[in-house]
């Protein structure tokens, strides 16, 4: 077995149990905050994905979605949690996600590679990205919780320069730049994960939902806890993804990211 092999193998190990584990521990990897729930199970896949090969992406994706059908039956407490006791629901649109997330990964890479000066785009793009974030998920928090409206503004701006200013800071370190699109992979990654979930639960079991608008319940669901998701994806997954290439680039390797992409 060669050295690229086992290196696949330990990768997928140490991604597949960070899962495994996020996911089947309650309110560690599904997060319930009371008027709705937070996934971050997804990271570890979205980071697998940047460093494993299609076939291994994929079983990340099988990972996450056995454990989503494992959790519905240890700890599901509402109709939408139930809803994830249906394989089609749990499992089949998580591996549709590693796929999706393994081209949408590899697409941003080879865009903004081929672009002069594709750091300023993918901090365009990250920007335009934020703001109408920030802005939807306030009005999707005002909805759900009824808190003041101009509270979650003025601290959705403040959280907004504050992310700027790291992402700017980011950006001018000259031996990240060639990283500059993975912020963008984190949040359309993570926004076509909860997309591809909500769309298959209204498609299948639309009463969990709530029934009635279930067309009006994914958009309020996609403007609120999904943005979240993906802000918190591009806060943890960021870091983690800088730090292994850091590692990378310590032991002398070549400055790119698919030195470990097989």
């Amino acid at each position: 077995m060669n050295k690229k092999k086992i290196l696949n193998m330990t990768l997928f190990a140490v991604f597949a149990s960070i899962s495994v584990v996020l996911g089947l521990v309650p309110n560690l990897g599904y997060i319930n905050l009371g008027f709705g729930s937070i996934t971050i199970v997804h990271i570890p896949v979205l980071i697998g994905v940047m460093f494993l090969p299609l076939s291994y992406s994929l079983a990340l994706g099988l990972v996450f979605g056995l454990t989503s059908l494992l959790a519905s039956f240890i700890y599901a407490s509402n109709p939408f949690d139930y809803a994830f006791q249906n394989p089609l629901i749990s499992v089949l649109p998580r591996v549709l996600f590693a796929l999706a997330a393994y081209y949408i990964f590899h697409g941003f890479k080879r865009i903004f590679g081929k672009l002069k000066n594709g750091n300023y785009y993918s901090f365009i793009v990250i920007s335009v990205v934020t703001i109408l974030f920030l802005f939807f998920t306030s009005r999707g928090i005002h909805q759900v919780t009824g808190w003041d409206l101009n509270i979650i503004y003025i601290v959705a701006s403040l959280f907004l320069i504050l992310l700027h200013i790291l992402y700017y800071y980011f950006l001018m370190q000259e031996k990240y730049q060639n990283l500059a699109y993975i912020p963008s992979v984190f949040i359309t990654a993570s926004l076509v994960h909860s997309f591809i979930v909500l769309t298959l639960v209204g498609l299948i079991k639309p009463t969990a939902l709530g029934g009635g608008d279930v067309f009006g319940t994914i958009l309020t669901l996609m403007s609120s806890f999904s943005l979240f998701e993906a802000l918190i994806a591009v806060l943890i997954g960021s870091p983690i993804v800088v730090a292994l290439y850091n590692i990378k680039e310590n032991e002398g390797q070549n400055n790119d990211i698919d030195v470990w992409c097989w």
